[in-house]
């Protein structure tokens, strides 16, 4: 097969992969509301639960929401836990809502929550995982220069889930989710030209709007 022929092929493979596919569930249990005077933050999965949401995932959604917004007031997760420490560390932070009426039970915990106005916590779980992947890539030199050539790709899905507890009620008023899955891939001739799908990316995007959209609403 002719070089030129391999590159019209590798054109035509960049044009159907490194694209994602987002799922958005929402989910409303009891009604709620909020003011602009009102605050929520965001609490991800602990490390003991064996499946730890990625902290540059949670500074995303800290970031992206803060953005999109400007009916409440949204605490960063680590100025958070910094506040409260040690309650809300991963080995000490409730892990469902069940174990919120012990954590609410120690009065300077639940004094600071009503001092900051802290009306919801929202538990993040999930994680971004690779599914399959194949191919291989050679790179070489010589007296005449040198090159990369092969193709490798892989299949990564973003599940994240988002529980919405307030915390007067010491119940879960809501959940939302998203979920994406994408196709990465290099090819090379010569040069490896990654096409990455950004699944994680896209989940906290996708997550984000869902989380101020659940508000709004």
């Amino acid at each position: 097969m002719s070089r030129s022929k391999i590159k019209i092929i590798f054109l035509l493979m960049i044009t159907t992969v490194g694209c994602s596919t987002t799922r958005i569930d929402e989910e409303v249990n009891t009604a709620f509301t909020i003011t602009d005077d009102e605050s929520i933050v965001l609490l991800s999965n602990s490390y003991h639960t064996g499946n730890q949401t990625e902290l540059d995932f949670m500074d995303c959604l800290n970031s992206s929401i803060s953005k999109k917004q400007n009916a409440f007031e949204i605490i960063p997760t680590r100025q958070f836990q910094n506040l409260f420490y040690p309650w809300f560390e991963p080995s000490t932070a409730p892990q469902s809502i069940e174990d919120l009426p012990k954590i609410l039970g120690n009065e300077l915990v639940k004094e600071k929550l009503s001092v900051m106005k802290i009306k919801y916590l929202i538990k993040i779980t999930g994680e971004t995982k690779t599914n399959a992947s194949s191919g291989a890539l050679s790179c070489a030199a010589g007296p005449g220069g040198g090159g990369c050539f092969g193709f490798a790709w892989w299949d990564d899905t973003s599940a994240y889930n988002a529980s919405v507890w307030d915390l007067s009620q010491e119940t879960s008023v809501g959940n939302v989710s998203a979920n994406v899955t994408g196709t990465s891939m290099i090819p090379a001739i010569v040069i490896p030209i990654p096409i990455l799908a950004r699944t994680q990316s896209n989940a906290c995007d996708g997550l984000s709007d869902q989380i101020v959209s659940f508000f709004s609403g």
